[in-house]
């Protein structure tokens, strides 16, 4: 392989994003970030949680705590919170949980389209900007032309990692 086919592929890995939906809008999570997508998971109540935490799942023998995505990037839902599916993200050495609506598709994002979050938008600096999916790529067509919030995954497990010291009753939810 040359040295150009090689930057390629780095660049098209480099672009590559799981893309989720929170309410009416959707997140791009950069698919290194990303360690495991949970269809339906088994979330432990934390009655006295401090907002934002919505539980515990367990993962891989590890619990994690799980947050809300919509408390996470101060987005309204559309509906109740259900975990009907999540993300398990990874920065560093932590893991967290982020429950969100749906998991909608992988694109390919140009990092050279970013442009800053408008003003406003990101008082908690948990994106990197917005952008379009590429012209041509995958994503849905009732979405075509709509804006993706590209995530900081590692502002955003900082963020719910600042809930840690919080003292959390877990009680186990019948399935």
């Amino acid at each position: 392989m040359t040295m150009r086919a090689v930057d390629a592929a780095q660049r098209a890995s480099a672009a590559m994003h799981v893309v989720a939906r929170v309410g009416a809008e959707r997140f791009a999570f950069h698919v290194a970030d990303v360690e495991e997508v949970l269809e339906s998971p088994k979330l432990l109540a934390a009655p006295s949680a401090p907002p934002g935490l919505a539980g515990q799942v367990v993962h891989r023998e590890q619990t994690l705590r799980a947050y809300d995505a919509a408390w996470t990037f101060g987005v309204a839902r559309t509906q109740a919170l259900v975990a009907a599916t999540a993300l398990v993200l990874r920065a560093a050495d932590e893991r967290v949980v982020l429950l969100v609506d749906d998991v909608e598709d992988l694109v390919s994002l140009d990092p050279d389209s970013m442009r800053a979050p408008p003003p406003g938008t990101d008082p908690d600096g948990v994106l990197q900007g917005v952008c379009l999916p590429n012209a041509g790529g995958a994503g849905r067509p009732d979405d075509a032309g709509a804006l993706i919030a590209v995530v900081n995954t590692a502002a955003v497990v900082a963020r719910a990692s600042s809930l840690r010291a919080a003292s959390v009753d877990v009680i186990r939810v019948r399935a």
